[in-house]
């Protein structure tokens, strides 16, 4: 009984230093797993540091560069401010540019309707005027009013041309009337068909006297013809005649004026 107790008294303490032997063991091999553990932790959080850190650094650059856009643009806002209102204020000046060019054609077309119509009328009292007038340069002075016939008609001429043209010729007949002019022409005489030399007194009178200074008359414009004037005249108008032709000094002579009739 007491050989038995004493076995199992041994095979326990042996267990225990065999226990004792193995502690060690284990207990090493928990400090290098946790120290493992450790390194491992630590690894990663420094790979985590080290992540943090670049996304950091990546961070504040994309942040300079982000400022750095955000300047610009506020620049660039500021320019195209400018530039807008700049855009606006041409805008208003365009429209009331185009407001006023609107008014001024209406007021041009309305001015060119009435200046075609008022020149028309001109035009019309002009050739009248000429019809009744003394017969000198009838070819030139009809030849004239034909042209500016065609031209009233002519849709490519603008209304300032025409209105040019019109009051040249009302300027060219007020002429007439402080010119004298000596011609030689044919005309119809006494019943014949005469060359005579042909003086115009301004448009007061038009005389005219034969080659042979025989024969002087005036123009009768009641009666749109030549009418023989006195022999004792035919002096006087061959001096006139030599004197518009600048031959001879001026002096005063005596010719008929006729009466002045109203038209």
């Amino acid at each position: 009984m007491f050989h038995r107790e004493n076995m199992l008294f041994k095979l326990f303490i042996t267990a225990i230093l065999v226990w004792l032997a193995c502690l060690p063991l284990c207990f090493a091999q928990n400090i290098d797993t946790t120290s493992r553990a450790v390194r491992k932790e630590i690894s990663r959080a420094m790979d985590v540091e080290k992540n943090i850190q670049e996304r950091k650094a990546a961070w504040n650059e994309e942040s300079t560069a982000l400022s750095d856009q955000f300047v610009r643009l506020e620049t660039e806002k500021k320019q195209l401010e400018k530039q807008l209102e700049k855009r606006w204020l041409l805008l208003g000046l365009e429209e009331k540019k185009y407001t006023e060019n609107k008014r001024k054609q209406v007021e041009t077309d309305r001015i060119r309707k009435n200046l075609s119509a008022y020149l028309d009328s001109v035009l019309i009292k002009l050739e009248t005027h000429i019809s009744r007038d003394l017969p000198f340069l009838a070819d030139e002075r009809q030849a004239r009013i034909n042209f500016l016939k065609e031209m009233m008609v002519d849709a490519s001429e603008s209304g300032a041309e025409k209105f040019r043209r019109i009051f040249e010729a009302l300027q060219i007949e007020t002429e007439y009337g402080a010119t004298v002019e000596a011609t030689r022409q044919t005309i119809t005489f006494g019943g014949q068909s005469v060359l005579a030399d042909v003086l115009r007194l301004g448009r007061i009178s038009l005389f005219c006297q034969t080659i042979d200074q025989k024969k002087t008359g005036f123009f009768d414009k009641t009666k749109k013809s030549w009418v023989l004037l006195p022999k004792n005249v035919n002096s006087d108008m061959a001096k006139a005649l030599s004197m518009a032709r600048l031959e001879r000094s001026i002096e005063l002579v005596k010719l008929p004026l006729g009466r002045i009739v109203k038209q």
